[in-house]
């Protein structure tokens, strides 16, 4: 009898959940009383927050949808769930002061929302089992039977040695073991090209991650608090955030503030598991970037061999950017996590509905957590669709018939369309930071006519065809006349500091830092690589021989990116404004399984296919002015900020505070944020540091840079300009308040 067999089960299914929601309801009780419990809280958090609504999502969102296999359920269960921590958190902060909280992000209201949430969750579809016991044992089978393997091996040791590598910088010794990180690094995904046996797409996974995160662990880690450039910034925006724990526009009206990736999220994340922002930043959001190599890699097997997809995501790797530059731009981290996800999702093979669907919310990702991110690749999908209505053109000239080709999901016009609404949407009525990407897209339009300015593009541009070729010395020249018109119409004749500026002031000697032979051969080798799968792709629709073809989609989404790409470094303005570099590493996303296959029309044999790109990485990753090797170079000038250094912004924040009447701080923009939180968010702080723009009534905060080495930097066209500071012109004209060994103060 049927009902003597289901009511048992049915029986068992509800004392499951019962006791679920028991040990659940525990869990949450410890996050919302906020117990300071140093390893069981953060555990506990990450597991009811991020660990059970993803193995839940995982195991019953998308069991049994047409072309989804059990590799690339999960990353979606996760980027849902991640995407939740930033929506779930808005919706608390937009919902709950309305009803009298006024801290909507605090533990309470998080763990009592993500309690119902994760209820909901194993309330839902409950005949689909989360976990069986069959899967129990044979994961415990897998356990007992478990054996070093080479590459997992040395993955997790180059980890190791890279956060070791890391500490010991900063406690003043060498970087041997550092170095040795990278190296290991390079051999452990040699072992996973180099072998033959298959493995599974976890196991190539695992191997790529634990690369990628000692890789970014290795700079993030760098100094005792935060350490670089945009991320300062960011880390403002967050405390603003954790502290009121509430999140406001108001507090700091910056489009910082408005990428919820550096607001909400790392405020979600520290909030529920009382964690530091340090240990958020530093550590939880590179763990989160360090999956998007292996998003790359799941992309590529689409329609690589498994060697190639390995090469595709370890080119990604090795692109400098990578690793020197996006532990310094969370925001950008975490859109490109759900940028990937997008594409792997429009390219998979999902039902179209269910594809279109899945694109649509993690566009929202992209949107919420990086404004550039999402421009650029409104300008790629713009171009892919201009491409497509281009061959449908031409076919109709030629009187040939539509081809049968599967629908479109990113590149379908509706969903494009929402992408768009979403974005004027947020950076207009919702945060109104949208007023910088109007601009520069006039300055585009008006570049694109001839009707744009004569100022220079950025200077990494000069590593592509037809980049901009303005040297140092003209931008110094440039810069400096934008000086004197700044001096002539803002600082009073009384004011200033050096009435009459010479030789030192008007022409500085510039220090330049030209490309490395070495730096250039391997810039040329991987844009030759993707030139040369270009070409293929251009002649033939498969990349390999023995791979499958390439979807009409991604063909586009390719061409589309290349031609933004090609926009950013053609237009000065674009440079300047998102990045080259950066825009390249975003790009990669797209194109890195094309520049793998490009590699393969030259090697053309295993070995060197495993070679040469992890000789592109270790080559790249090793002779780049790493902070993370050593504790030397332009960023660790620049960005690592000692302890004497500490104290006398410490100092000077609180002077300020002392003295109302003296409202003006002069520093290099790389310490302006941190004058600006230490001063509590209200000191009024000016990047007026070279000498034609110091004026008598502000503290002029003199920084380790000038002090050791002589020099400071200025940012200009998107170009970092660093020249000789006139210290003794300053010493002679103003009044030294403050002395230590790696900052003084002047008035």
């Amino acid at each position: 009898m049927p009902s003597v067999e289901i009511t048992p089960r049915t029986n068992r299914r509800g004392g499951a959940l019962l006791l679920s929601l028991l040990l659940l309801a525990v869990a949450q009780a410890v996050v919302a009383l906020d117990l300071d419990e140093p390893v069981l809280r953060p555990a506990i958090a990450l597991a009811t927050f991020v660990a059970l609504p993803t193995v839940v999502l995982h195991r019953r969102a998308l069991a049994g949808r047409s072309g989804t296999d059990r590799a690339l359920r999960l990353p979606y269960a996760f980027g849902l769930a991640v995407l939740a921590l930033v929506v779930g958190g808005l919706l608390l902060d937009t919902v709950l002061p309305r009803f009298g909280v006024d801290r909507p992000l605090a533990p309470a209201p998080l763990a009592v929302a993500w309690f119902v949430g994760d209820a909901a969750l194993l309330g839902w579809r409950r005949h689909v089992p989360v976990l069986t016991r069959a899967e129990l044992r044979a994961g415990g089978r897998r356990l007992l039977d478990a054996r070093f393997e080479l590459a997992p091996t040395l993955a997790a040791v180059a980890l190791l040695l890279s956060v070791v590598g890391a500490i010991r910088l900063n406690n003043g010794a060498s970087g041997v073991v550092a170095v040795a990180a990278v190296a290991v690094s390079g051999a452990a995904l040699l072992a996973l090209l180099a072998s033959r046996q298959v493995r599974s797409p976890s196991y190539d996974g695992w191997v790529i991650v634990l690369v990628s995160a000692g890789l970014l662990l290795a700079t993030s880690l760098r100094g005792w608090g935060i350490t670089g450039h945009d991320v300062q910034a960011e880390f403002l925006a967050f405390n603003l955030t954790d502290q009121a724990q509430n999140w406001e526009m108001s507090a700091l009206p910056s489009a910082y503030n408005a990428c919820l990736s550096v607001t909400i999220l790392p405020t979600v994340l520290a909030q529920t598991t009382s964690l530091s922002g340090l240990v958020v930043f530093k550590v939880l959001l590179q763990l989160l970037f360090a999956t998007v190599p292996v998003l790359t890699f799941l992309l590529a097997r689409r329609f690589l061999p498994r060697q190639l997809a390995i090469a595709a995501a370890v080119l990604t790797i090795a692109f400098p950017t990578f690793f020197t530059d996006m532990p310094y731009l969370v925001r950008q981290e975490v859109a490109f996590f759900f940028l990937a996800l997008v594409l792997l999702a429009a390219i998979e093979g999902l039902r179209t509905r269910t594809a279109r669907g899945l694109v649509g919310v993690l566009s929202v990702g992209v949107v919420l957590s990086h404004y550039s991110t999402t421009y650029v690749l409104l300008m790629a999908l713009v171009a892919g669709l201009l491409g497509l209505a281009v061959l449908a053109l031409v076919r109709r000239v030629r009187g040939r018939e539509r081809e049968p080709a599967p629908a479109l999901v990113l590149l379908h016009p509706g969903v494009v369309a929402a992408l768009v609404a979403v974005t004027l949407a947020w950076a207009g009525p919702v945060t109104h930071t949208g007023g910088h990407a109007g601009e520069v897209l006039h300055d585009t339009v008006r570049s694109l006519t001839g009707q744009g300015g004569q100022e220079p593009g950025s200077s990494d541009t000069s590593y592509f065809l037809f980049g901009d070729s303005t040297s140092p010395q003209e931008r110094m020249h440039l810069f400096v006349e934008a000086t004197m018109d700044y001096r002539a119409a803002e600082i009073p004749p009384r004011l200033r500091v050096i009435p009459d500026p010479g030789a030192a002031e008007l022409a500085p000697e510039v220090h330049t830092q030209p490309s490395t032979p070495v730096k250039v051969a391997c810039a040329i080798v991987m844009e030759g690589f993707l030139l040369l799968g270009l070409l293929r792709l251009l002649r033939r629709r498969r990349l390999a021989d023995d791979g499958d073809p390439l979807p009409r989609e991604m063909s586009l989404l390719v061409w589309g990116s290349m031609a933004a790409l090609g926009l950013i470094v053609l237009v000065p303005n674009l440079s300047v404004d998102y990045g080259v570099l950066r825009a390249f590493q975003q790009t990669m996303l797209v194109v890195a399984p094309v520049m793998a296959a490009g590699m393969w029309m030259v090697v053309r044999k295993r070995v060197l296919a495993a070679v040469v790109p992890v000789a592109l990485l270790v080559v790249l990753a090793g002779t780049q002015e790493r902070i993370a090797l050593g504790s030397s170079g332009s960023y660790y000038d620049r960005f690592y900020v000692t302890d004497a250094e500490m104290g006398g912004l410490t100092w000077l924040g609180e002077v300020d505070h002392a003295d109302r009447t003296n409202e003006r701080l002069i520093a290099n923009r790389n310490l302006n944020v941190r004058l600006l939180a230490l001063s509590g968010n209200r000191a009024p702080i000016s990047d007026r540091l070279y000498p034609t723009l110091l004026s008598r009534d502000a503290y002029v905060f003199v920084d380790g840079q000038i002090l050791d080495q002589g020099e400071s930097t200025v940012f200009y066209t998107g170009d970092l300009l660093t020249y000789r500071y006139p210290l003794r012109a300053v010493d002679r004209r103003l009044d030294l308040l403050y002395d230590a060994p790696q900052a003084r103060v002047y008035r």
